[in-house]
């Protein structure tokens, strides 16, 4: 039996993540396996119930940003008391030396630091923990090349993309018309967010531009959905704004995909990314997507993918969200990206393979 610690270490919520984890156990054959989540930070109760109706133990740590040293010792001796095989942590810099050094003191052989992001939020202990971080992991893998290079620099990485379940984003026009009767809004133009409410996501700019597509578009509404810290702050400026009326913010839901039917375009205007799972959502579910410069080409499967820069004009982004939107076909343009979505990888089947060989890769040879 093989005994894999998974590690979250931004905690186990509705953000990307969490999402890859737990689609590559759903996928996975865990036969052989017995896993073990880390819980420090944050945790949902739904995301923890989730892992556990999957065979995953829940192991809860101290917190990891507010007592680090007591959180990498009490990490230290459970890896090393229950003889773990992988220690398998999630993030996106060399703070991860903390769940790697813990691993290598525990004798755990199989140390995979993973890479999700492009961007530091902690620039400084990134750069003070990097030269421990590099001699600290056994394998290097990132959900894309531009969040490799982020992390490993010149070292090498393997690339595992963020894989879907690609039928569960198919178009259904059935589901559109029964999605845009039930949110009122059959002959209005949609537009969508998914997102955490963090600086990367950068709302506020999303805000201006849909106050600007606004006066362009009297019939537009605007969905975000999502949580987090700065979510009261992203509401104020809607009032600032004058669109309190036209911006509808979900929270967290577990059926993102139905709301997907009844969107007409999706919008990503984030700092950074390291591979958006949501981009690949949308596209999957043939809809339009304006993004961001900034965000890497890894995560384009479609044609009707538009990338802006961030200097250009709010009203810029606004006219070509409504360009578009004149983006028919929708059903074709879904088979079509679930066409190059396996062809590029992205299906969640070949990613929870891929990790499951890693998983059992040893010294240079498979176990």
């Amino acid at each position: 039996m093989v005994k894999v610690l998974l590690i979250s270490t931004v905690g186990l919520k509705y953000d990307g993540i969490t999402s890859v984890m737990l689609s590559n156990l759903e996928a996975m054959d865990r036969s052989g396996f017995e896993f073990f989540i880390a819980e420090t930070l944050v945790s949902e109760d739904t995301i923890k119930e989730k892992f556990k109706s999957l065979g995953c133990k829940i192991v809860k740590f101290p917190n990891r940003k507010k007592h680090p040293f007591l959180y990498f010792w009490e990490l230290f001796k459970f890896i090393k008391k229950n003889n773990i095989d992988v220690v398998h942590a999630n993030g996106n810099s060399a703070t991860l030396a903390i769940e790697m050094l813990a691993a290598k003191f525990g004798n755990c052989p199989n140390r995979i630091a993973h890479s999700h992001n492009t961007k530091a939020d902690y620039a400084k202990l990134d750069k003070i923990l990097r030269p421990f971080f590099n001699i600290s992991y056994t394998q290097a893998v990132a959900c894309s090349n531009d969040a490799g290079k982020w992390l490993f620099k010149d070292k090498p990485f393997i690339i595992v993309n963020n894989g879907r379940d690609i039928s569960k984003y198919s178009f259904n026009n059935f589901k559109r018309r029964q999605m845009r009767e039930k949110l009122n809004g059959s002959n209005r133009l949609f537009i969508g967010h998914v997102g955490g409410f963090v600086p990367q996501k950068n709302h506020e700019f999303l805000l201006h531009v849909y106050k600007e597509l606004y006066s362009l578009r009297k019939d537009a509404i605007f969905y975000i959905i999502g949580d987090g810290y700065l979510k009261e702050q992203i509401q104020n400026l809607v009032d600032r704004l004058g669109i309190k009326d036209r911006v509808v913010f979900t929270g967290n839901i577990n059926n993102v995909q139905d709301y997907l039917q009844a969107m007409d375009v999706m919008v990503m205007p984030s700092l950074f990314e390291g591979l958006p799972l949501a981009a690949i959502e949308w596209q999957l579910n043939g809809l339009p997507v304006v993004m961001s410069d900034t965000i890497t080409e890894d995560c384009i499967i479609s044609d009707k993918v538009e990338s802006l820069s961030l200097s250009e004009s709010y009203q810029k982004w606004a006219e070509k969200i409504i360009e578009i939107s004149k983006c028919n076909n929708r059903e074709n343009n879904s088979i079509e990206a679930q066409r190059m979505a396996k062809t590029k990888g992205f299906d969640v089947r070949d990613s929870a393979k891929k990790l499951r060989n890693l998983y059992i890769f040893r010294e240079g040879k498979e176990k």
